[in-house]
């Protein structure tokens, strides 16, 4: 995700925001021409990012194997699981992209995230939150989680970053996006 241009991150943005678009409402949406429109979908495409459908393009939906955010691979040793509450389940790559993905869905039933530690699965609102630190294994800022206030300061202790609590991390990675969406709109 890091290679893509801010037009192909725009229209990620807004078809993962609609769920699907035409080509025309592409067009429209970004003020670019039918055939840039059509090589932006083929690329996309080709990177697995948007499904291809009949004159335009759909988001591509979590699967076990890619992220509900950013699609990239998952990782089971940072993975992050939301279940909604009609039952759809989704999983993000790394606590920084489920923390994204609570902020910007209200139907959530629960969530739970993998100790970076131990690989165990816990309540997302009882883990604590390593942002910055020297270890980054998935997206930015890195974010890491760990079942045990105790087990995350002595990472901090070796590896830097901030330790937050389930509120604290929720509000910094809000911040993050407050100020991506203020840049992409200047």
């Amino acid at each position: 995700m890091n290679n893509l241009t801010l037009r192909q991150r725009e229209i990620l943005k807004l078809v993962n925001q609609k769920g699907d678009l035409s080509v025309e409402e592409l067009r429209q949406a970004i003020d670019i021409s039918q055939a840039t429109a059509y090589r932006e979908i083929q690329d996309l495409a080709q990177m697995g990012l948007v499904n291809k459908v009949s004159g335009g393009i759909s988001r591509v939906e979590s699967s076990p194997q890619h992220c509900v955010q950013c699609g990239r691979e998952n990782n089971p040793r940072t993975s992050f699981q939301i279940e909604q509450t009609n039952g759809e389940k989704l999983t993000a790559c790394c606590a920084h992209c489920g923390l994204m993905t609570l902020a910007r869905r209200s139907n959530i039933n629960t969530a739970m995230t993998t100790d970076f530690f131990y690989g165990t699965l816990l309540n997302a609102s009882q883990a604590w939150y390593i942002l910055n630190s020297s270890v980054n294994l998935c997206c930015r800022p890195s974010t890491l989680t760990f079942s045990d206030a105790e087990d995350a300061r002595r990472f901090v202790l070796g590896f830097g970053g901030e330790l937050l609590d389930f509120a604290q991390a929720q509000q910094k990675i809000k911040e993050s996006m407050a100020f991506k969406n203020v840049i992409h709109t200047l």
